[in-house]
């Protein structure tokens, strides 16, 4: 007898096995023919003239795993094979040991691990409830469970409980994709319990973004001490003004007398000098708890010596007067068109929130336009000194102005005028003091140096440079403040390095820079100052400067690194983190 196994892939791939048979028994045969992708099979063919040749293959079934579980299901429902009760408060469950060991470290352990249940036929669980271990037998046999609210707690304790990693995933997007603002803390509370850390960051990424919705929930009043003030003290509840968040910590202290004890601790977490005068006096000092304890008392003294000493504020810096944010945010003020037809001056004030944002939002307007102002931070108080108010071509238009800008509460302050009008000048904070050097105005070029003292709100002279100079750039590193190039009465005088020592209120002249430059940035960083960009005058044309280079103080050398691709004049820099 002849039998021929023909297979036929999804490939057009075939062959057949042919045994020794009579010439006469051709015609009897049986085919047996499969469509079948190329993955479920391996193969492997020799020469048909090797009379010990094989044909090795190797077959899948993708359903099988699916019928196997349906099968094991089957005898569970018909009580076939059982071989163990697991009872949890009089409630009976029959099942298989190999199907519950399969799938849980802890009864896998239990069966083959030595333990007297191995040998038991009915075995009392604890730890867990019947509820919940319903769903995870359920689950063993399935590979499908239901989860609703009603029962996601008794479920994930029993996955937790049992090791069923894949139980407790599906638990863990079950109550991500159920956060609410009513249900967020209750879920936070099994995140925590469980250990569940991706489950926990989601939950408080949530809870940072509608912090004030939750806190008029009941749950919001059971919250422990300590989740609390975590959230409290976060820069993250950027979308919140203080006065918001006193409100939902005092309705959280009012809710348990004796919770007043703790008042301190969630109240110092309450930035209460960046709220208005008027929330101070109207809300927060009628609040009995914050005249009656000690350190109370205290924050909001503090709050109130922080608005009424506004140029004594870089002084009074605190955790309370931090704003709440993590990022560096970019902010632009005034500026010019700088057309013949256009003098105008813009007073407005922009602020790109982020670093990823794509749309600047409006701040609170200078009070007057200001065009080739010099800017400095100091304490995150922003100095607005100088520039011009209308436009010109030169420096008659130079002012003496000086604002100062409190990104915590919005608001512009008017301080102390410079000495002497400037623009073109540089604007450099050294050990919290603002120096402004050099410059010009309307009656020509600067050496002149003056310093702000922010706590007596003065300006007042230091020691000259040693040579008028605008348009020049400048740096501090360590002690010392450095300014280079600029318009001078040669051209060694736009590649000469001035610095400058406050301890001994002294100008020297170091090595100059390799290219004369004006109109050019200086920035420090990693101990080094680099000079880059602007251009360089040459009778009456003006060249484009691409080169680089970097200056050491220690060695009080410059070297020059790779060029910048494109031209920039008056140039402006920043370090990012």
């Amino acid at each position: 007898m002849m039998v021929c196994v023909a297979v036929e892939l999804g490939i057009c791939f075939q062959t057949a096995l042919c045994y020794s048979i009579s010439p006469s028994m051709l015609c009897r045969y049986t085919t047996y023919c499969f469509n079948l992708k190329p993955a479920c099979l391996s193969c492997s063919v020799f020469s048909m003239a090797d009379k010990n040749s094989t044909l090795k293959c190797t077959f899948s079934a993708p359903g099988h795993s699916t019928t196997l579980l349906q099968g094991l299901a089957s005898l569970r429902a018909q009580a076939q094979l059982l071989d163990v009760i697991l009872t949890i408060n009089n409630e009976v469950f029959q099942v298989h040991k190999v199907v519950l060991a399969a799938c849980s470290d802890y009864f896998r352990a239990m069966f083959t691990g030595g333990m007297r249940e191995a040998s038991q036929d009915v075995i009392e669980l604890k730890g867990v409830s019947a509820k919940g271990l319903k769903h995870i037998i359920d689950f063993a046999y399935s590979a499908e469970v239901t989860l609703d609210l009603d029962c996601i707690q008794d479920v994930l304790g029993a996955a937790v409980f049992l090791q069923m990693v894949p139980v407790v995933e599906l638990c863990e997007e079950f109550l991500k994709s159920a956060m609410s603002v009513e249900t967020c803390l209750n879920i936070g509370q099994m995140a925590t319990t469980f250990s569940l850390a991706s489950l926990k960051e989601s939950v408080d990424a949530f809870t940072f973004r509608h912090f004030l919705q939750i806190s008029e929930e009941e749950d919001f009043l059971h919250l422990p001490l300590e989740r609390l003030v975590f959230f409290l003290q976060s820069n993250k509840l950027q979308s919140c003004s203080e006065i918001d968040l006193f409100r939902a910590a005092v309705r959280w202290l009012q809710y348990d007398p004796t919770r007043r004890a703790s008042a301190s601790q969630v109240l110092c977490h309450i930035r209460f000098p960046l709220m208005k005068s008027s929330e101070l006096v109207d809300n927060v000092q009628t609040f009995d708890i914050m005249v009656e304890d000690v350190l109370c008392r205290q924050y909001l003294l503090e709050a109130f010596n922080y608005q009424i000493l506004p140029f004594r504020q870089h002084e009074m810096q605190s955790p309370r007067t931090t704003i709440r944010s993590d990022v560096l945010s970019l902010i632009t003020f005034g500026g010019t068109p700088y057309t013949d037809n256009d003098r105008t001056v813009s007073c407005k004030v922009f602020c790109l929130p982020d670093a990823g944002g794509r749309q600047f939002k409006e701040l609170t307007e200078m009070e007057v336009g200001s065009s080739h102002s010099c800017v400095a931070v100091l304490d995150n108080f922003v100095y607005i000194v100088g520039g011009q108010h209308l436009q010109y071509r030169s420096g008659e238009g130079a002012v003496d102005i000086c604002y100062r800008y409190d990104p915590h509460l919005n608001q512009w302050l008017r301080i102390q005028a410079m000495q002497e009008s400037r623009i073109q000048f540089q604007l450099n904070v050294l050990h919290g003091m603002v120096y402004a050097t050099g410059g010009r105005n309307r009656s020509g070029s600067l050496a002149s140096v003056e310093k702000y003292c922010p706590k007596d709100n003065e300006w007042t002279y230091v020691c000259s440079l040693k040579r008028r100079t605008w348009g020049h750039a400048g740096a501090t590193v360590g002690d010392k403040l450095y300014i280079s190039g600029g318009y001078g009465i040669s051209v060694e005088d736009k590649k000469a390095l001035h610095c400058y020592d406050p301890a001994v209120d002294q100008w020297e002249f170091k090595t100059p820079m390799n290219e004369p430059r004006v109109l050019h940035a200086m920035v420090s960083a990693n101990n080094r100052i680099y000079a880059l960009g602007g251009r360089m005058d040459h009778v009456d044309r003006c060249f484009d400067v691409l080169a680089v280079e970097y200056y050491v103080p220690e060695t009080d050398q410059w070297t020059t690194v790779s060029p910048m691709r494109a031209a920039k004049k008056k140039t402006k820099t920043c370090i990012p983190h």
